[in-house]
This record gives C-alpha cells, sequence and structure tokens, in this order.
C-alpha cells in the first residue's frame, strides 16, 4: 500500500459519504421521469377526452393543461440535467417553464390573458368553466411552479443552496394543500387538485434531490449523529402535529376555528422542520470538527513523523487482516514479508550527525515507496528498520524486487554525505508468509533472515 494509499486509509472516517445521500442524489433524475411521464397522462386525459386522468375527484379540482405543461417542462429539465446530451436544453425548458409561470402571475395581476393562446386544450378549460367546474391555475400553484423552476435553473447554473432554499419554500404549497385535503378544509387547497398536489411534491423531492450532498441537506442527511437526530425529529415534528391536529379537528365543528387550527398545525410543523434543518447544519459543523481531529489524531497514532510511512501499529494491523484474507482463500496467495535494514547506520549518526541521520532515512523511505504497489504494504518499523508486504508473487518476484531495492539504494546520492563517506548499503531478509502462525512469526522469520544477510557481509538479499 502506497503512502497515498494509506493517507485515504487512514482518512477514510472523514471522506466517507453517507449512503442515504447517495440514494437520494441518485432517485432525483427518476423522480423527474416519472413526474413527466405522470404530466403527460393529464395531457394525454385532455387529449382524449379522459376526465379521470386530469380531475382525480369527481366534481373536485381539476388540474390545468397550463399546469401540466410546465410540470413537464420542469421534470424534463431535472431528468436531463446531468446527461451529456445537451447542456442546454436543461436551461431551456427551465426558462420556458420560468417564463409561462411568470406570465400567468401577471395575467392574476393585470386582468391581461397572456397565456389563453398559449395553453393547450383551451377549448375544454373553457368548457369546465361555463359548466361550473374548477379548472384554473391557481396563484399558490403558479407560485409553487415558478420557484421550483428557479430552484433547477440555481441548480444548473451552480447556485445549489439558492436551489435548495427554493425548492423548501415551494414544498410549502402541496403541503398547505395535502393538509387541506386531510382536514376537509377546502380553503386550504383552494383549485390545487390532489394530481397537482401529488405532482408538486414529487417535482421538489426532484429538485431537492439532486443537491443532496449541499449545504443544509447534507446536515440532515450525514451518516453522523447530528443528521440522525434531525431525521427523526424532521418526520416526528411534522406528523405527529399532523396526526393530533387530524384527530382534534375532527372534534371541531366551527368551520372558521377549523381554519384558524389548520393554519396553526401547519405553522408549528415548518416551524419544527425550519427549526431542526438549522440546528443538523450547526451540529453538523460541530462534528465534522470533531472528525476532523479524531482523524488528525488517528493519522498521527498510524503515521511515522520522519518518512510520513505507515508506522509498525498500521502495518500490523493491515498485514493481520491481509493474512486473514489469504486464508480464506481456496487457493491462498503467495505472499512475502521483507525485513530492510540500513547498513551501519549507526556510523552515519556518529560520523555525520543525526540531522543527517534523518535525511538520509527520509531518502531511503522514499525510494522504497517506488517498489510499494497498492496492494501492498511498507512501514517504518523504527529505527533504521523498515518492512514490506508483497502480496500475491512468486519468490522469483519477490527476489526481483527484493535485489532491486538494494540496487536502488546503492546509488542514493545525498547532498554532503554520499561525497564524503560514500553510498550507503541495506541488508533485506525476506520470508513466506502463507501458512505462517501470523504476522509477528513472519517479522521473526525475515529478521532471521536479515541477520543471515548482516552476518554474510551486508548489502545481500537472504530468504529464510
Amino acid at each position: 500500500m502506497p503512502l497515498s494509499d494509506a493517507n485515504d486509509y487512514l482518512n477514510g472516517e472523514q471522506i466517507k459519504h453517507s449512503n442515504l445521500s447517495r440514494f437520494i442524489i441518485g432517485i432525483g433524475q427518476p423522480i423527474g421521469l416519472i413526474t413527466m411521464l405522470l404530466g403527460l397522462l393529464v395531457l394525454v386525459g385532455y387529449a382524449f377526452n379522459l376526465e379521470y386522468l386530469y380531475r382525480p375527484i369527481v366534481n373536485g379540482p381539476a388540474t390545468n393543461p397550463l399546469t401540466a405543461t410546465i410540470v413537464v417542462l420542469v421534470a424534463l429539465s431535472i431528468e436531463m440535467s446531468n446527461r451529456v446530451i445537451s447542456k442546454k436544453m436543461p436551461v431551456l425548458l427551465g426558462l420556458v417553464a420560468t417564463v409561462l409561470c411568470t406570465l400567468y402571475i401577471v395575467e392574476g395581476a393585470s386582468g391581461i390573458p397572456f397565456t389563453t393562446t398559449l395553453v393547450p386544450f383551451q377549448s375544454i378549460v373553457d368548457r369546465d368553466l361555463l359548466l361550473g367546474k374548477s379548472n384554473s391555475v391557481g396563484v399558490n400553484t403558479a407560485f409553487m411552479l415558478l420557484l421550483l423552476a428557479l430552484s433547477h435553473l440555481s441548480y444548473i447554473f451552480k447556485f445549489p443552496l439558492i436551489s435548495q432554499l427554493l425548492s423548501f419554500t415551494a414544498l410549502c404549497f402541496p403541503l398547505i394543500s395535502i393538509t387541506g385535503y386531510a382536514y376537509g378544509l377546502t380553503a386550504f387547497y383552494g383549485s390545487m387538485s390532489l394530481l397537482s398536489t401529488t405532482l408538486g411534491v414529487l417535482l421538489c423531492i426532484g429538485t431537492l434531490a439532486v443537491t443532496a450532498d449541499k449545504g443544509g441537506l447534507r446536515a440532515l442527511l450525514s451518516p453522523y449523529i447530528g443528521g440522525k437526530i434531525a431525521r427523526i425529529q424532521i418526520l416526528l415534528g411534522y406528523f405527529v402535529p399532523l396526526l393530533i391536529g387530524y384527530m382534534v379537528i375532527r372534534s371541531l365543528v366551527n368551520s372558521s376555528q377549523n381554519s384558524i387550527f389548520g393554519i396553526y398545525v401547519v405553522s408549528i410543523c415548518w416551524f419544527i422542520a425550519l427549526l431542526v434543518v438549522v440546528s443538523a447544519i450547526m451540529q453538523e459543523k460541530v462534528d465534522s470538527k470533531r472528525r476532523e481531529m479524531e482523524q488528525m489524531l488517528h493519522h498521527s497514532a498510524m503515521t511515522d513523523e520522519l518518512t510520513q510511512l505507515p508506522n509498525r501499529r498500521f502495518f500490523m494491523e493491515v498485514a493481520a487482516q491481509k493474512l486473514e484474507e489469504d486464508r480464506e482463500l481456496v487457493a491462498p496467495l503467495t505472499s512475502w514479508l521483507l525485513m530492510i535494514d540500513i547498513d551501519h547506520f549507526k556510523k552515519v549518526n556518529d560520523t555525520a550527525g543525526h540531522e543527517m541521520g534523518d535525511k538520509i532515512l527520509i531518502e531511503f523511505a522514499r525510494i522504497l515507496n517506488k517498489f510499494v504497489r497498492e496492494e501492498d504494504l511498507i512501514c517504518r518499523l523504527g529505527g533504521e528498520e523498515f518492512s514490506l508486504y508483497l502480496s500475491e508473487m512468486t519468490k522469483e518476484e519477490a527476489s526481483i524486487v527484493a535485489d532491486s531495492i538494494r540496487r536502488a539504494v546503492e546509488e542514493i546520492v545525498v547532498p554532503n554525505y554520499t561525497e564524503k563517506h560514500g553510498h550507503i548499503t541495506t541488508s533485506i531478509g525476506c520470508a513466506h508468509t502463507s501458512d505462517k502462525e501470523g504476522v509477528d512469526h513472519a517479522l521473526r522469520l525475515a529478521d532471521s533472515a536479515l541477520y543471515l544477510s548482516k552476518s554474510s557481509g551486508r548489502n545481500r538479499v537472504t530468504f529464510s
């Protein structure tokens, strides 16, 4: 395991991503696709005069074709947003949806019919209105769709926090409508049909999902304690008051009291939701700093300060895991443990000083790290002793690696030392790790082989 991979191993807790967050991000585009298909189904209902497709409750509010059109545009933009097919198309779709919503809102304020010529199936809408049926884009629906269109445009233009804020605000409208349908409060849902409410919820979830790795949602979906607490709080904070409100309101007779109570419940629910999200953000920041400090301490405990190689503790833990994994295989893999020692290192410190000795150790570690693959391990055991764990190698291959290290060390040039005292050399002992009692046993065998290398004249490789 090279130094960079060892650092990634040690940093695992810090860089870990929430599985829930990845799941939420992953469902953003599928939700966009589902919502688009539902919006098209509404338009199919108008095209073939199938009223139940755009008016789910008999004589209840209908989903206006303009609403369905804008839903299709926004949903298609969400579905296409991260695809390489076209970068401009999602922007264009979002802009068209924004313009349509804006025109309708201006039309409602000014009385000038901007959208009647743009709305498909306007004749069916006019017929429904003449029959006294509800079939118009309510102000709440128009504002919801406008906020969602702007939210997705903000996401496309790399403003995820603004996108979240707009989507979260837009979510108020369909949830108020749901509360109205649940409590039987007509004023709460007005001309927003149950189908429009459902489409609005899906669009809100879709626009929020694509930004799940940023800001408040990141804190809410965090795999750590702050995120877990926040998710429980937000579920209880919304559904418990909603359930209690439903039971209580059924006992009230006066309709004005019903409306006041409904507004109270919705306000409490959203206050709790906002409070939890803000709390989650603050707790996540504190918890992030704590995790960072823990990771730094962990890194320090597992890393040699001078060479920045993994230390003996790290080596023993990971090598033991590798040995255990090898033993579980039907055909155990061949692996080798190398003990490597700088020859006459005490003489280096005595003649050139400890500062020069440290420079040689750093250069020696750099050379060793060149011969380590991703599946291998390297560490500084202590002093001038180093160790390598070579995975999946024959004896011949391990011998080539060991001798290559020995020759590379001979070629090290250390300024202000080599020219005065000559090149440094290394002795290496190798032991086969398979069928051994453990890492400690393999190290002892490699150490015995290292002793033979030194007693045979140094600057050589010996196998046990």
